[in-house]
């Protein structure tokens, strides 16, 4: 019995030791949490209108080695000044465009899954921020449009057949590319002819950086023809145009004043306030309201503002 007291005294303390330890931990433990929790709180919280200063220049799209060139999206609409609201046929257009861009997107979101190559990957994901472009035009002018439909599902049935189409002829990595280049070129075109008939500044914005974009994926695509061992013939643009793009490496956009900080609609107030819609468009892509004419919209021919602006 005489030595049991001090081995019972170190067995407290060892005890004593071990909670006093448990504790600290745990303390250090929620101490991490607490901050780690701050942080995102912090960067979810962060805003568009502290990243853009009015009054300042900049690009809304950047640009990537690989080509692969993508909207900026807190300085979509700070470039954006106040005009009419959008008309049927202006509504319309975009909703084309955005189906367009969904469907370059969804193509080569499967050629990637099919290939594995990084080209497929990147541009794919590039094209989503078109989409959100469009969207973010569609938010500012306080229109009430559709999300975007599944991958691989279009309202249109011509889309919808293009679709499965493009999916069965890319069937190799060559093939699949040229059918990049095929798309990127056509958007270069159609996208060349309707700014001539652009009115709206901030649709011309939107438009003719989609159209930089595509450039720059239409000359990635065709280094990795070349790459392949491959040629391309171009379908919808001259031998000229082609050339000069080709001999172009890739570029940046445009640089804008921004004029606001990208947080205001058109009416000036919170882009992601509802301020009430000035407008609205059908899963098929007509309009059914707009506070800036009649509805639905009227053109539909190559080079228009319209639903067919394809021709």
């Amino acid at each position: 019995m005489v030595g049991y007291k001090p081995v019972k005294a170190v067995k407290r303390c060892i005890k004593k030791k071990i909670i006093m330890k448990r504790d600290f931990i745990k303390g250090t433990v929620v101490l991490i949490s607490l901050l780690a929790a701050f942080s995102c709180t912090k960067e979810q919280t962060t805003t568009d209108s502290s990243l853009i200063t009015p009054n300042t220049t900049g690009e809304i799209i950047e640009v990537k080695s690989s080509g692969a060139t993508s909207f900026n999206a807190p300085a979509i609409t700070a470039p954006f000044d106040s005009t009419a609201d959008l008309t049927a046929d202006e509504i319309e257009f975009l909703f084309a465009v955005r189906e367009d861009e969904k469907l370059a997107r969804d193509v080569y979101t499967v050629f990637y899954q099919k290939f594995q190559n990084k080209i497929f990957e990147n541009i794919g994901k590039s094209e989503a921020t078109h989409i959100k472009a469009i969207e973010r035009l569609y938010d500012y002018y306080q229109i009430d449009y559709p999300a975007v439909g599944d991958a691989g599902k279009f309202s249109d049935a011509k889309l919808q057949h293009l679709y499965d189409s493009l999916i069965v002829k890319g069937d190799s990595l060559l093939s699949a590319v040229k059918i990049m280049a095929n798309l990127e070129e056509s958007n270069i075109f159609h996208y060349t002819e309707v700014l001539k008939t652009i009115l709206n500044p901030n649709i011309k914005i939107v438009i003719e950086n989609l159209e930089k974009g595509s450039e720059n994926h239409f000359k990635a695509a065709i280094r990795q023809i070349t790459a392949l061992g491959g040629v391309y013939a171009p379908v919808y643009i001259s031998s000229a145009d082609y050339s000069a793009i080709i001999a172009k490496g890739f570029e940046n956009g445009k640089r804008y004043r921004y004029l606001n900080n990208g947080q205001t609609n058109n009416q000036g107030k919170n882009i992601n306030a509802q301020n009430g819609k000035r407008g609205a468009v059908t899963n098929s892509g007509s309009c059914d309201k707009t506070s800036n004419g009649s509805a639905p919209g009227t053109n539909s021919g190559n080079g228009k503002q319209g639903k067919g602006y394809r021709g």
